[in-house]
């Protein structure tokens, strides 16, 4: 894993208090059982070992406690104030923590540690896409699952990884055929979906079978 950079601490100042980011996701009307953590569980089965990369305050872990599919769960994310109350709450409720920091683009997983890695809404708040995936790609067995929250337009490049970490870390907009350009490349065949009209906030979903290759 590559050392902690302060400057993409941007989710600890945003939250301020570690109660404003236990709630985090509540404000935004995405508690533990919404369509889109359904439709992500959907892609997932029983007793597969699931790693949610940037989870935030991992409601993720609830929803397959309370709801399923039962996974063998670890959460990562880059803010240490994301971890400490998701590893509180988790622990108060269900009696252990499985959360740790990690960066997204530098996973501190040998290949192939997980069935299932999840980036639900993550890359729009990286400057880059390719090396989260990339490192998704590496550290999965069979599957990712990756999650916008909202529609990428052809308005704005922003396709590069390291040329600028960045002190913001939120908002970031990609050409939506450079996207698809890049999957096509992966050589993974992958399917596509999205929440209904009426969820409460829209989401697009990418998953990429890497249990059989050769095509999209």
């Amino acid at each position: 894993m590559s050392d902690y950079d302060p400057t993409q601490d941007y989710w600890d100042n945003l939250m301020c208090t570690d109660e404003g980011a236990a709630s985090y996701m509540e404000t935004y009307g995405e508690g533990i059982d919404t369509e889109t953590r359904r439709i992500i569980g959907s892609f997932i089965n029983d007793g597969e070992y699931v790693l949610d990369v940037g989870c935030g305050p991992a409601w993720n872990y609830d929803h397959f406690a309370e709801y399923g599919p039962k996974v063998i769960y670890t959460g990562c994310d880059l803010s240490p104030r994301f971890v400490r109350v998701a590893n509180k709450r988790i622990k108060e409720k269900y009696g252990n923590e499985p959360i740790c920091i990690q960066d997204c683009r530098d996973l501190g997983y040998p290949d192939g540690s997980f069935d299932v890695v999840i980036l639900q809404d993550v890359l729009e708040h990286t400057n880059g896409y390719e090396k989260p995936v990339y490192e998704a790609l590496r550290v999965s067995r069979k599957r990712i699952i990756i999650c916008f929250w909202r529609t990428m337009e052809n308005v704005v490049t922003k396709t590069n990884d390291d040329t600028d970490k960045g002190t913001n870390g939120y908002g970031s907009d990609y050409i939506l055929d450079e996207w698809i350009e890049f999957l096509n490349s992966l050589d993974y065949p992958y399917l596509t979906t999205e929440t209904s009209p009426q969820a409460n906030r829209q989401h697009w979903y990418y998953i990429i079978n890497k249990e059989n290759e050769n095509g999209a």
